[in-house]
């Protein structure tokens, strides 16, 4: 990503609020690192692999968290 979006956050004050934030971040971690060199793309590369599975593992604990808080509504 050349530029971050900002990220938008209904910020009603209401119940639904905590949840809001953790699906806002949850959704970011859909996005993958990717390293482009000329026409060349080398996700392969050991630093892009670590940072993306520590964004697949960021993404499982959001999971589990947005699920315990969605079953206690």
């Amino acid at each position: 990503m050349d530029k971050q979006e900002a990220m938008f956050i209904d910020a009603t004050p209401n119940d639904d609020y905590p949840l809001r934030i953790l699906e806002a971040y949850r959704e970011r971690c859909n996005y993958k690192w990717s390293e482009s060199s000329g026409e060349i793309n080398v996700t392969n590369a050991p630093i892009m692999k670590v940072m993306n599975d520590a964004q697949d593992r960021r993404a499982e604990i959001l999971d589990k968290a947005i699920a315990r808080l969605r079953s206690k509504s």
